[in-house]
């Protein structure tokens, strides 16, 4: 009996094991620097895409010059690419990729973000 038990113990946890699929989801940090008439111009711009199947979907909103995430802890605003980097990182995001763009006499830096999970 013990081993009928165990038998069926194992073969349900590898069918489970099997049925996991690794997913993968992708975030884009921009910054954008510039001149103004007034000095210097810096903004932030979080980019989840528009299917609404992503995790953070309802969570972020791009503000002006800046990123709020509404999450468990309540709204917390990032003015800063780094703050918005290591906040994401603790999500499960790793940078994969870096780049820089420039379109006519503006600056954009772009950071990829990845995270891998199974559902």
């Amino acid at each position: 009996m013990k081993k009928y038990i165990l038998i069926t113990l194992l073969l349900l946890s590898f069918t489970t094991a099997w049925t996991q699929t690794e997913q993968r989801e992708y975030v884009s940090v921009r910054v954008q620097y510039g001149k103004t008439i007034s000095g210097f111009k810096y903004e932030l711009y979080l980019d989840i895409g528009e299917s609404g199947k992503h995790s953070m979907s309802g969570e972020v909103t791009n503000v002006d010059e800046h990123v709020i995430i509404s999450d468990d802890q309540g709204k917390q605003a990032f003015k800063s690419d780094i703050d918005l980097i290591n906040y994401l990182t603790k999500r499960g995001y790793k940078v994969i990729h870096t780049g820089e763009i420039q379109i006519l006499d503006q600056h954009y830096y772009t950071y990829l973000l990845e995270r891998v999970y199974v559902k």
